[in-house]
């Protein structure tokens, strides 16, 4: 929430308090074929000995994908996991994550220099997504 001044997140640091990190990153799919076969071999670099059919099983849609990609760019997953760790001695104790792929966003957000452009909650659903979509 904005202070009067219209700042959001310049609280003080204490000890105890909560950080939560919502972050945004909005993607087009130019190939879905290419894509998705991309995601299945990558699956399979991140999970040695994995035979093709179980790729194939545990990465089925646009999500699996999209996840199975962060997590091979060290965007989510162990790899950030564990660099971040590297802050507990700093007094950064990492807690959970959570992620979540919303297709067909109505109001994408755009390349730069037009990113950061839109107004309201860029963080707010679609209006009409159901929990199955999510």
């Amino acid at each position: 929430m904005a202070d009067d001044d219209g700042l959001v997140g310049d609280d003080p640091l204490v000890d105890g308090m909560s950080l939560s990190l919502r972050l945004r990153r909005d993607f087009s799919v130019t190939d879905a074929d290419r894509l998705l076969a991309a995601a299945r071999r990558i699956y399979r670099d991140l999970n040695p000995g994995t035979s093709a059919e179980t790729a194939d099983a545990m990465v089925t849609c646009a999500a699996d994908a999209l996840f199975v990609i962060l997590e091979h760019a060290g965007l989510l997953g162990e790899t950030s996991d564990n660099r971040l760790a590297e802050y507990a001695g700093d007094g950064l104790e990492v807690a959970g994550w959570r992620a979540q792929v919303v297709p067909n966003e109505p109001w994408p957000l755009s390349p730069a220099p037009l990113h950061d452009c839109l107004l309201g909650d860029v963080f707010a659903l679609p209006p009409d997504a159901s929990e199955d979509e999510r």
